[in-house]
């Protein structure tokens, strides 16, 4: 288990395992990260059963990669700051953002969860009061408007009937009477185009062509003449029917019975296709509204809730705080902590691994085998020949200009690096011998030991 928090943390096993001293620290970073895993998936399980609806086989494997993701994300986030990093803290702005937001995502199912029976009774409240409003608008609308138009008619026709055709009829809702004045209110537009066109080409205007009684306005006359005869006479139409709906005479009481017995049935059956569409909108919209349960209602019930309630709020926002301590947890405390060991270590281990990593690529100089001149030489076994270097004078001479003094290929001097790198790791295979040096009273040492190299 402490092995796992270790890999958790974010830190590197094999140089934590030199740093007694700071697994402690790291193992309780990576119980933070465990911590708000844990969080995130207990969150998105009450999210998807309880919220959404969805069933427990389903919600658990998607709630356990939900954690699996959140603690993935919350170990990059720790493992990729150094406690001894300058201006760690303008560099870890974005990571906090982000943790921030985790932990408002994390935390709201379970804050909802927590106050469960409190929104459960606003949620009702709510529903109903959406009912309500779904009604007030049917009623007030046009299917509404409708409804209550053909109950009165069906009202007004029933009364005739049951009257013996004694009860005069309502002329507004009258059906001839309603197509008749339809069609004197279309007449009428068209009579007062036409008297507007005539006006116009008699006395001229803007828009209008030469002014005088010509073809034009005679035949705008023409028109305007024919609809407004066709207006007056749907006039004289409506006022006989008028009439007819309301004589006393017997023979128009047996009319009015008559046109009542026969609209009846057809008013009857438009009313009641009119209630059964409305009453199919009022149960779909029941429905809808009894199952609705997501996350917006519930976010709604609990702000109405805390609005009249001030403890609830308050103790809200202190779960709130508190969830959201736990999920920024993690960073906060790599960026609160003092370097150690660890911290002091691992650059070093990394530029070992750089210089390894660097002496093992093929760079300038090598051979086919991969090695350098230098190693070659020295792995030689046998041992040359004792020359007496000659002294020779040399005049030192100053580089070309535009020239490097590095060897050909290899202009950085890396080369000479990774030779110097190689002689360094390389095992000393020269025995030598701890010699006492004579006495020599002309450079003033006496009783001194040199390390000499052995001649074979």
């Amino acid at each position: 288990m402490r092995r796992f928090l270790q890999i958790l943390s974010g830190a590197h096993p094999e140089v934590l395992e030199r740093c007694e001293t700071d697994r402690r620290k790291f193992q309780g970073i990576g119980g933070a990260v465990l911590t708000t895993g844990v969080l995130a998936a207990v969150s998105m399980t009450f999210a998807l059963h309880s919220m959404l609806g969805v069933p427990l086989a389903v919600a658990v494997p998607a709630s356990l990669a939900w954690g699996l993701a959140i603690l993935s994300l919350d170990r990059w986030l720790v493992g990729s700051m150094q406690a001894g990093e300058p201006r760690r803290w303008l560099i870890a702005m974005p990571r906090i953002l982000m943790a921030v937001l985790l932990g408002f995502a994390i935390s709201t199912p379970l804050v909802l969860q927590i106050f469960k029976p409190e929104i459960d009774a606003q949620t009702s409240q709510i529903k109903q009061r959406h009912a309500d409003e779904f009604a007030a608008r049917q009623q007030a609308g046009a299917s509404g408007a409708d409804i209550e138009k053909l109950r009165a008619e069906v009202t007004s026709l029933e009364k005739v009937v049951s009257s013996g055709g004694d009860d005069p009829l309502d002329p507004a809702r009258d059906p001839r009477i309603s197509a008749l004045t339809a069609e004197r209110d279309a007449e009428q537009v068209q009579a007062d185009k036409s008297y507007k066109e005539w006006r116009c080409q008699l006395y001229g205007g803007e828009g209008c062509p030469k002014k005088g009684n010509g073809p034009l306005a005679q035949g705008s006359e023409a028109a305007y003449t024919k609809s407004k005869d066709r207006v007056d006479e749907l006039n004289r139409q409506i006022e006989k029917r008028k009439k007819q709906l309301s004589d006393a005479s017997s023979g128009a009481k047996a009319t009015r019975l008559a046109i009542a017995k026969q609209a009846l049935p057809q008013a009857r059956d438009r009313l009641s296709t009119a209630v059964d569409q409305q009453r199919r909108l009022q149960d779909a919209f029941a429905e809808e509204n009894l199952r609705s349960s997501g996350l917006l209602l519930r976010l709604q019930a609990l702000d109405e809730v805390a609005d009249r309630d001030v403890t609830l709020r308050v103790a809200h926002v202190l779960l709130m705080l508190l969830f959201l301590l736990i999920e920024c947890l993690p960073v906060a405390v790599k960026l609160m902590q003092r370097p150690g060991n660890y911290e002091r270590l691992y650059p070093l281990v990394m530029d070992h691994e750089f210089r390894q990593a660097r002496t093992d690529l093929v760079t300038p100089g090598q051979t086919g085998d991969g090695t350098t001149g230098i190693q070659r030489i020295w792995a030689r076994q046998e041992r040359p020949a004792r020359v007496t270097p000659v002294p020779v004078a040399v005049p030192a001479q100053a580089p070309a200009a535009g020239t490097m003094p590095y060897p050909p290929g290899d202009p950085e001097g890396s080369y000479g690096t990774l030779a110097d790198d190689a002689l360094r790791d390389m095992p000393d295979g020269q025995t030598t011998t701890w010699v006492a040096r004579p006495e020599d009273p002309a450079d003033g040492r006496v009783g001194e030991f040199e390390l000499l190299a052995d001649e074979n």
